[in-house]
């Protein structure tokens, strides 16, 4: 008899024991889950400051080419026919730059708008990860 108790007691302790590094190995994958976004967000905010230094730079170079573009297009002399081509070919180029430049602006201001949404989303799931998950204090 006093064997079968102990035997009862050896199987009951057994079990709680398993039972609870269960619920600690559960709790560490989901911490594990938590880290691995958090990684992720991190990465994906420094390539957002990045863009968005790239964006500041572009801007100011589009600025200036902007501003020379519309102070050339009113120099034009009606005088003599082959000053006015060669100015209208400077003005073609000077526009066309212009162009490029605000196509790479716009593309810019898109890349941002996208990691923007993407970083919220990802800082909502975060956060809704984090609620879930127990911080056991050690």
């Amino acid at each position: 008899m006093k064997k079968i108790l102990l035997f009862c007691i050896m199987v009951l302790s057994t079990m709680t024991a398993f039972g609870q590094t269960a619920t600690k190995v559960e709790d560490l994958k989901q911490k594990q889950k938590v880290l691995a976004l958090t990684a992720k967000l991190n990465k994906l905010q420094l390539d957002y400051e990045k863009e968005q230094a790239h964006y500041a730079e572009i801007s100011a170079k589009a600025s200036s080419i902007n501003a020379s573009a519309n102070t050339i297009t009113t120099e034009f002399n009606t005088s003599d026919a082959s000053s006015t081509v060669k100015d209208t070919k400077k003005v073609v180029k000077a526009l066309k730059e212009a162009k490029a430049i605000n196509k790479k602006i716009a593309k810019s201001q898109k890349k941002l708008r996208k990691m923007e949404k993407k970083i919220a989303k990802m800082k909502a799931r975060l956060e809704t990860m984090n609620k879930k998950i127990r911080f056991v204090n050690q």
